[in-house]
């Protein structure tokens, strides 16, 4: 990956939720340029997502599970890469908040961060 993300936030969703099993899944949106490189065996998780009227095609690690990367039918030009597929690296703070609706109400937000439900 080369550069800085275009998008940066977390999602409250249930699919979010369920596909990191945590209160929100941490998003990263690239221009599909960006992309130094793709390898390895990926499996495809196809749906609709309903709240926010959108196809999502993930794609996850064929032997370990992890979901990688994704692509949102509503952004054709990015590509979407969990946060965790960063690890150790000094990744910029989210500034947005999405499904916000369905944060969990113990979780604590920055000020300053854009919402929508």
């Amino acid at each position: 990956m080369s550069g800085q993300p275009r998008m940066n936030g977390v999602c409250h969703c249930q699919n979010c939720q369920r596909r990191t099993g945590s209160a929100f899944g941490r998003s990263m949106y690239f221009p599909k340029a960006s992309v130094v490189e793709i390898s390895g065996e990926t499996l495809v998780y196809a749906f609709h997502h309903q709240a926010q009227n959108h196809d999502q095609r993930r794609h996850f690690c064929a032997r370990c599970g992890t979901t990688l990367f994704w692509y949102v039918s509503t952004l054709p030009e990015l590509i979407g890469i969990a946060g965790g597929c960063f690890a150790g690296e000094d990744l910029p703070a989210p500034d947005y908040s999405v499904s916000h609706a369905n944060k969990a109400a113990w979780l604590q937000l920055p000020e300053g961060w854009h919402t929508r439900d």
